[in-house]
C-alpha cells in the first residue's frame, strides 16, 4: 500500500478551502440587504437613583398631585 505524500495532502486542503472559500463569497453576494425597521416611537432612559432620594421626594402631597406620564397615541 502507497502512502500519500504531504504535497498532496496539501493540494487537497488548498483545494477544498477554496472551495469553501468561493461557496461563501456567493452565499454573501445574494444575500439581500434587510430593510431598515420603522421607528416604533419607543423611548428608553436608563437612570439609577438612591432609592431613600426617590423616596424622600415623593411626599404624600407630591403623589397626589402626580398624573399620568404622557403615552405616544397610535395614527
Amino acid at each position: 500500500m502507497r502512502r500519500s505524500s504531504p504535497t498532496r495532502w496539501a493540494a487537497a486542503a488548498a483545494l477544498v478551502s477554496a472551495v469553501a472559500a468561493m461557496a461563501a463569497r456567493r452565499t454573501a453576494a445574494t444575500d439581500p440587504e434587510p430593510e431598515p425597521q420603522p421607528d416604533s416611537g419607543t423611548t428608553m432612559n436608563d437612570v439609577r437613583q438612591d432609592p431613600d432620594k426617590v423616596l424622600d421626594y415623593w411626599t404624600p402631597e407630591r403623589m397626589k398631585e402626580a398624573g399620568n406620564a404622557p403615552m405616544p397615541k397610535r395614527d
